[in-house]
């Protein structure tokens, strides 16, 4: 049996990271949550996951401070889908994959871990 990708949601509002979780399992995504970016990043040292989807704007530390806080840690490789109601900057980071703006359907969203996994 091929392993599940394991999917961190990392999304301030608990409505949208419930519906999204619920989704990606449903499509037999193994999801992991994190309410904010500064759990996001204890979530990602210690589940490991292999694709974060990320909300880019949150409170106590933004995905652009996730992110930092990453490449401090040594934690570079984890790929990373950026869900945002912003429109994405000119310039990406490396370790963004793809730039999603809010509203995502699941279908949409499925389709876009799939690809970052491989399946």
């Amino acid at each position: 049996m091929v392993p599940r990708a394991k999917v961190l949601i990392v999304e301030d509002d608990s409505d949208v990271r419930r519906l999204y979780a619920i989704g990606l399992n449903q499509h037999g995504f193994e999801v992991k949550l994190a309410a904010n970016g500064a759990e996001a990043v204890e979530r990602i040292h210690a589940e490991k996951p292999d694709i974060v989807l990320l909300d880019w704007l949150m409170p106590l530390m933004d995905g652009g401070e996730v992110l930092s806080k990453l490449s401090e840690n040594g934690n570079r490789s984890v790929p990373v889908i950026v869900i945002s109601g912003q429109p994405a900057p000119e310039k990406l980071d490396p370790r963004i994959r793809r730039w999603l703006v809010k509203p995502v359907t699941i279908e949409q969203l499925v389709a876009e871990v799939a690809g970052v996994a491989g399946g």
